[in-house]
C-alpha cells in the first residue's frame, strides 16, 4: 500500500482528495497538512508520495518540493494546483517534482499518477504535456523585463498571496483601504495583470515570492 501525505490549505479539498481515494486499495492517506511550517515539521518518514499545493499561507510549493526532497531523498512529489502555467511546471519539475496535475484531475487519474511516481517513473497528464509542447515553440524570454517592486508593494503581493482581503491587508499594515487600493492598481500596472490571482501568479514567476 502506498503511503501518501497531502499539503492544501483548504480543507474541502483535503477531505474531497480523501474520499475520492477512499476505495482505491493500493494507497493510503496518512497524513494531512494546511501549511508549510506543519509538513516540514512533522511529515512522516515513511511517506512515499505527497500531494503538494503550489500556493500556500506561509510559502510556495515550488521550494518547499525540492527542501521535502533534500530531507526525504525518497520521496516522490505531486504538484496539485490550479495553476497551470508553463513556468510553475517547470519549476516543480526542476526542483524534483515527479508529477504535476490540475485539481480537476477525477479518480482514476489522480491514481495513475501516484502508482506511476511511487513506481519511479514521471507523470504528466496529456493536457500538461501539450501544454509544455506549445510552450516550448512560442518565444523565448530569457531577457524578460522583471519589474521593480517597493517593499510596500512587496508586502502587499505575499499578503495577497496568502489570500488576504483589502480590509484585512490595510488592518495588518495600519493603512487605509484606499492606499491598499492604490497600492494594487500599480501592481495591476507594473505586472500587466488584471486581477489578484494575476498578481500572484505574475509574483511567482518573477521569484517575488
Amino acid at each position: 500500500m502506498i503511503k501518501v501525505a497531502i499539503t492544501d490549505d483548504h480543507l474541502i479539498v483535503l477531505e474531497g482528495i480523501k474520499n475520492l481515494l477512499k476505495s482505491d486499495k493500493q494507497i493510503q492517506f496518512t497524513q494531512t497538512f494546511s501549511t508549510l511550517k506543519d509538513l516540514y515539521e512533522n511529515l512522516n518518514a515513511e511517506t512515499e508520495v505527497l500531494l503538494l499545493d503550489i500556493n500556500l499561507p506561509d510559502g510556495n510549493g515550488i521550494d518547499a518540493c525540492k527542501k521535502m526532497i533534500e530531507k526525504f531523498p525518497y520521496l516522490k512529489v505531486i504538484a496539485l494546483t490550479n495553476f497551470e502555467e508553463s513556468t510553475f511546471i517547470k519549476q516543480m519539475i526542476r526542483n524534483g517534482a515527479m508529477g504535476y496535475l490540475l485539481k480537476n484531475t477525477d479518480k482514476n487519474e489522480l491514481s495513475k499518477a501516484i502508482q506511476t511516481i511511487h513506481s519511479g517513473q514521471r507523470y504528466l497528464p496529456e493536457n500538461i504535456k501539450d501544454f509544455l509542447l506549445n510552450d516550448s515553440f512560442g518565444q523565448q524570454t530569457t531577457n524578460q523585463f522583471i519589474p521593480k517592486l517597493t517593499s510596500r508593494e512587496r508586502e502587499i503581493v505575499q499578503l495577497i498571496s496568502q489570500e488576504f482581503t483589502t480590509d484585512e491587508i490595510a488592518e495588518k499594515l495600519f493603512i487605509s483601504v484606499k492606499t491598499v487600493e492604490s497600492h494594487k492598481n500599480n501592481l495591476f500596472q507594473k505586472l500587466g495583470v488584471k486581477n489578484s490571482a494575476g498578481v500572484v501568479r505574475a509574483a511567482f514567476e518573477n521569484g517575488f515570492i
